[in-house]
Parts: structure tokens; C-alpha cells; sequence
């Protein structure tokens, strides 16, 4: 019995002993990487109220566009994250250009895929309104029951039926059958691997291609849609082609 007891405990100690070097080898030192999004349309850098043609024909012009980015990572191969910003959610703003530039501190690991999520998590969607990014002062949130607004498109065009020609797109959801929390991964470009340094900042471009919006998984007219401000199966439809806004353009070191 005794010799059980020891042979338990020997285990447990090795085990807990390997956990944690493996904790301590996944953690490594940290190191900047910088995310720059760069809101676009029509294949030029995003105005607001710039007249713009949708891929369906439409003309629109911008005057609000928000999304939230939250659980940043590096991958070498999937699903297997490298490295990864588990904490900390982050406002994209095409209204406020520093809001477009988010730093994380990450592993140094050979990876050659971003991944990110564009959204927020459930649990933080049952929690009430919270702080900072989160705050509601940021117009993204609606209430305690439904939660947050992932992404936010406002504007106008001579084809919406809304008031003043006027369009809203407020996308949220969390729920079953409801989510539009997005999982985006990012191949480099024009590189097999990518390495964070010491000594440098490892920015990474990234296109917001708005065209995308209204055509990619699904086809969403203006005409059609002007107005979208509740969870539901027309705001997954537009999470669907959100998830699809985003490319990979430049990976350099600053």
C-alpha cells in the first residue's frame, strides 16, 4: 500500500513538473507585434461620406464602422496556436485612426498564420456592460439580454428605403443559432514563416475591404436591407460576409 501511495505521488510530481515547463516553454519571452487595420473600399483607403459602388451596383457612402478584435494569435500549423493574446478585446474604430493600431506582446515563435476573432465572447455578452473597450459609451452595446454589437456600418445611399436614405447595420449575437462572433485566419504573405524579434516591432498591415460587406458569402443589398439592429438569422448572414473583409498585405519589422 504504501509503495502505491509513493508511486501516485511520484506521478502526480512528474506530471505537475512537465505541465509546467510545458506552461513556461509555451509562454517564452514576449515580444511587440502590431496590427494595423486599414479600412478600404473600391480598392483605396475608406472616407466617410466618399460615394462608393457596392459589388451588387449600389452607390453608398460611410459614416460610421466599428468592429471588435479580440483573442489574437500566431499559428504554425492548425489548429495549434504558437502564440496567443487570450485576454484583452479591442474597438477598431474607422473614425479614430489610432484605434486602428493595436499592439499585443507575444511569444517568439517561427508561425505563418494570424488568427484573431472579430466579436466578443458570450460569457462577457451575460455580464452586463463592462469597462473600457466594453464600455457603452463605445455605442456597441445594446443591453444586458442581447448582449454586444460585434461590428457597426452606417451610412447612406440613393437605394436604401431607410429614413433619409439613410442605412444601419448593427451585428450582434451570441446565442445558439445567433452567434456572429468570427474566427479569422490570415495566411503571410509572400513568406513561408515569420519570426518576433527583440529588438523589433513586427507590424502587420491588414485591408478591411468594405466591398466585401454587402458581397462575399452572401449577397446583401442596400436596396433590399437598409436596417439591421437585432440578433438573428440577417445578422449572421452579414457575420458571414464580415468574416471575409479581411486580408493579410504586409508583415514587416519597424
Amino acid at each position: 500500500m504504501k509503495t502505491t501511495h509513493l508511486l501516485v505521488l511520484f506521478f502526480a510530481i512528474t506530471t505537475f513538473t512537465i505541465s509546467c515547463q510545458k506552461e513556461k516553454s509555451f509562454e517564452g519571452e514576449a515580444y511587440t507585434l502590431r496590427l494595423n487595420f486599414q479600412p478600404s473600399a473600391n480598392g483605396e483607403p475608406l472616407q466617410f461620406n466618399k460615394e462608393y459602388i457596392n459589388p451588387i451596383g449600389e452607390d453608398y457612402k460611410v459614416t460610421a464602422f466599428k468592429f471588435y478584435v479580440s483573442k489574437i494569435s500566431l499559428l504554425q500549423e492548425l489548429p495549434t496556436p504558437v502564440a496567443r493574446k487570450e485576454d484583452g478585446f479591442f474597438l477598431v474604430d474607422a473614425a479614430n485612426p489610432a484605434s486602428q493600431i493595436i499592439e499585443v506582446q507575444l511569444n517568439s515563435n517561427p508561425f505563418n498564420r494570424l488568427m484573431f476573432q472579430v466579436g466578443i465572447d458570450s460569457i462577457y455578452n451575460v455580464s452586463g456592460a463592462q469597462t473600457g473597450a466594453l464600455d457603452p459609451l463605445n455605442g456597441m452595446f445594446w443591453t444586458w439580454n442581447s448582449g454586444y454589437i460585434n461590428a457597426k456600418l452606417e451610412g447612406s445611399s440613393s437605394l436604401s428605403r431607410g429614413l433619409n436614405n439613410t442605412f444601419t447595420y448593427h451585428i450582434g449575437g451570441f446565442r445558439e443559432g445567433e452567434k456572429t462572433q468570427r474566427e479569422i485566419v490570415l495566411p503571410l504573405p509572400n513568406q513561408p514563416e515569420w519570426v518576433l524579434e527583440k529588438t523589433n516591432v513586427t507590424e502587420m498591415v491588414i485591408d478591411v475591404n468594405l466591398d466585401k460587406w454587402f458581397r462575399s458569402a452572401n449577397d446583401l443589398p442596400i436596396s433590399s436591407i437598409s436596417e439591421n439592429m437585432s440578433p438573428g438569422p440577417v445578422s449572421v448572414r452579414y457575420a458571414d460576409n464580415y468574416a471575409n473583409l479581411f486580408t493579410l498585405n504586409t508583415v514587416v519589422r519597424r
